[in-house]
């Protein structure tokens, strides 16, 4: 297992979009996951989440793995840790933190992400934060708290921390190692091959939750309404932004990647309104006008030296 070597300064215009969809994808994963929490226990929305999307991921995955096997065997502990953090730990902590907090403390809790990520990036990759990279995330954070506060920033100073706070601060923490991590992922490894091992992992490590939790609460019922949600939480918040966010990191690092974590309650806005007629207001407008100057302040490329 080694470092990826350092990343080329010319960064296609892709990378910035692959950055922003993960965010768009989990802000849907809010969405139904609130709106099912009634209805699907935490642990076994996560658990079917993550099978249902190895199931469809196996025939693109099984060519890669079987192909890559010494290599993977060599890496096991390493890609079982990025299971257990990335897919279990992550996933389980934040549904079982929607039946305990608000949306409002939940988003707050959330939009600490690419401070938290920047802070293992400089304990664990040992690397610095610029002081126009600060400005930025502040900006950044900024913006989201003002679409959290709903424009009314000294509501903010009512926040208090309760169980589902807590929750949502301990899966984002998940989170955010992941993406510091997933930097040493083994060089030559197919995305599909560690996508697949990882996912098996995360649903492996499931078990004993869901068997726990199935004694404690019960199961589910499987209608169109649940059916949906598992498979939409399948393709677009697990195959696809896991995709596409692992692919991020490698070209733009974790700092960078991290930060566009600001859009999720943006996008939760947006989709707010799109699917449940709220309407947007002129504090949206600023909010993401502030995320926006945040990312653009972290991501810009520093000046050249003079020679």
């Amino acid at each position: 297992m080694t470092t990826i070597p350092a990343k080329n300064p010319a960064i296609p215009a892709s990378a910035w979009w692959l950055a922003a969809l993960p965010p768009l994808f989990f802000s849907g994963n809010f969405l139904f996951a609130r709106a099912m929490r009634d209805v699907i226990p935490p642990f076994q929305m996560s658990f079917w989440r993550w099978a249902v999307a190895l199931v469809i991921l196996i025939p693109f995955c099984l060519p890669p793995i079987r192909a890559q096997w010494p290599r993977i065997l060599a890496n096991l502990p390493f890609l079982a840790l990025l299971g257990a953090i990335g897919v279990t730990a992550f996933n389980c902590f934040v549904y079982a933190a929607l039946h305990h907090t608000t949306v409002v403390n939940g988003a707050l809790v959330n939009s600490l992400l690419p401070i938290a990520t920047f802070l293992l990036a400089f304990l664990i990759l040992k690397q610095r934060l610029a002081p126009r990279q600060i400005l930025g995330v502040l900006v950044s954070l900024a913006g989201a708290a003002v679409v959290i506060a709903r424009g009314d920033l000294a509501a903010l100073g009512g926040f208090s921390p309760n169980r589902g706070d807590l929750l949502v601060l301990a899966g984002m923490s998940f989170w955010a190692l992941y993406t510091v991590l997933i930097r040493w992922r083994p060089l030559g490894l197919e995305p599909m091959a560690l996508l697949g091992v990882t996912i098996a992992f995360g649903v492996l490590f499931h078990l004993p939750l869901v068997a726990w939790e199935y004694q404690t609460e019960g199961g589910f019922t499987l209608d169109p309404a649940s059916a949906g949600t598992i498979l939409y939480l399948a393709i677009f918040p697990s195959i696809l932004a896991y995709i596409f966010w692992n692919r991020s990191v490698a070209v733009l690092g974790p700092g960078r990647t991290g930060m566009f974590m600001h859009l999720l309650p943006i996008f939760s806005a947006v989709l707010a309104t799109v699917f449940l007629g709220e309407r947007l207001a002129p504090y949206h407008a600023l909010g993401f006008a502030l995320v926006v100057v945040g990312i653009l302040i972290v991501t810009r490329p520093p000046a050249a030296r003079p020679t």
